[in-house]
This record gives C-alpha cells, sequence and structure tokens, in this order.
C-alpha cells in the first residue's frame, strides 16, 4: 500500500516504487487517491481545487514587496486577511507565501507556476519552478512584476499550481529534502531588498522632469541674454555711429 511504503522509514539507499504509484506525472485521479490513502500532499486539502492533473494553491496570510522609495520608506512584511487586497507596482519585486503546506514523498518530485491569469497581467515567477523530493513545508515564490501597471493580488485567491511527478524510484537519504519545513517569508530572503528600486517607467518619468528642467533652464538663459543684448543695443549703435568702430 502507498501509505504503509510512506510510513516506511528512509532507508540509506533507493528503493522501488511504492505499489499503484505510477511512473511520469500524476492524474488527477492518482493525485486524488494518493491524498486519500493517507499521505498528505496538500494541507488543508480541498478536492474542488484540482484542476485536471494539478492542484491550484491559495494565497498565504503574508507578502513582502520591494519599495519604490528605498531606505525612507523601507519595505516590511506585510500580514494580509482572506480577502484583503494588496498590490504589486509596477516594476517591483515580491515573495509570495503559499496558503497550503506540501509534502512531496522521497519517490516524487513536484512543479510548481503561477496561474495564467497572473501570467497574462505580467507577473513573473522568477524563483524556480520544481520541488525536490521530501519537501514539506509552505512554497515561498519570488515573483516580479514586469508590467507597466500595479497588479492587485487577495488574499486566499487561488494564485499558484503544483503538478506531481514519479521518479523512477524511492529516494534514499542522501537524495531528499532535509532541510527544516518553510513557514514564513524569513528575514534572509527580505534582507538586501530595502533599496530603492524603480521601475522602467518610473526610470522614463525620473529623465523627462530632468529634460524638462534642463530645458527651461535653457529657455531662461536665452531670455537673459536676450534682455541684455537689448538693453546694451543703444550703446552699440551710439558707439558705431560717432565712428568709434570705423577703420580706416
Amino acid at each position: 500500500m502507498v501509505e504503509s511504503a510512506l510510513a516506511a522509514p528512509p532507508q540509506d539507499g533507493p528503493s522501488p516504487l511504492p505499489d499503484n504509484v505510477p511512473l511520469g506525472f500524476w492524474s488527477g485521479e492518482t493525485l486524488l487517491e494518493i491524498q486519500k490513502s493517507g499521505v498528505e500532499l496538500i494541507k488543508p486539502f480541498h478536492e474542488e481545487q484540482i484542476d485536471c492533473n494539478c492542484y491550484t494553491l491559495r494565497m498565504g496570510d503574508h507578502y513582502f514587496v520591494t519599495s519604490t522609495k528605498g531606505d525612507s520608506e523601507p519595505p516590511t512584511k506585510t500580514k494580509v486577511a482572506s480577502k484583503q487586497d494588496f498590490n504589486i507596482p509596477a516594476g517591483q519585486f515580491a515573495f509570495l507565501i503559499s496558503e497550503e503546506e506540501v509534502f512531496i514523498p522521497r519517490y516524487a518530485m513536484a512543479f510548481i507556476s503561477m496561474r495564467t491569469a497572473f501570467k497574462f497581467k505580467g507577473l513573473v515567477n522568477i524563483s524556480g519552478f520544481h520541488v525536490d523530493p521530501g519537501y514539506k513545508g509552505k512554497l515561498i515564490f519570488a515573483v516580479f512584476n514586469a508590467s507597466p501597471t500595479t497588479i492587485q493580488i487577495t488574499g486566499g485567491e487561488p494564485l499558484f499550481k503544483i503538478w506531481f511527478a514519479s521518479i523512477d524510484q524511492t529516494s534514499g537519504k542522501r537524495h531528499v529534502f532535509d532541510k527544516p519545513p518553510i513557514e514564513e517569508i524569513d528575514k534572509e530572503l527580505m534582507r538586501g531588498m530595502t533599496r530603492e528600486l524603480l521601475s522602467l517607467q518610473q526610470l522614463n518619468d525620473k529623465i523627462r522632469d530632468v529634460d524638462d528642467a534642463v530645458n527651461k533652464k535653457l529657455v531662461a538663459v536665452e531670455a537673459n541674454l536676450t534682455k541684455q543684448f537689448s538693453e546694451q543695443k543703444s550703446t552699440i549703435d551710439n558707439l558705431n555711429t560717432s565712428g568709434l568702430f570705423n577703420w580706416p
């Protein structure tokens, strides 16, 4: 049985796949069967969140978004309630955590992505696309808003997708994830992300402001020179009339 095979302590070396676990990507039916066998792949689990052969994960209870103002308004980890909105401005990075915990058995690996609707808005997953055998914990997605506009996210909304696939055998201790589970966005991830980060649109606006300021100064200089010349013109005309500048 799948449950008894998983309950056995990890072996030093590899072993065959458990019975009833097919090789390759899992269908929605296989995912549900393994979940119901007692292997908590997803916690909490809701059958209606199975979408074809993947499971849809929801936005968790906190996030981190970089700031356009740097040290003057440094970004911080922020709590978000279910159905509460928050924004990722254009050109900014964010760390988003899943609501669910996932468990990847030692005979499988997983692939992760953003939902297509958010990709089309310009939200790009830059944190990788796979989860190692043996991993247990929440998932943190590093994302970048590559669009020219703000993208709005809602706490608890379906945001990520995960696919499960069996590998050719059950991995031994040496080749499984064995670090503590991730439960929150920690300081190590946020360190170094407090500097001012300008989007292409913001850089364009700054260049336009500088260009406008330079043009205004040039106009002012030209007007001042014209005024000075006008004030001195009568004196110059008198000097010419008196013959001071007439050469033999």
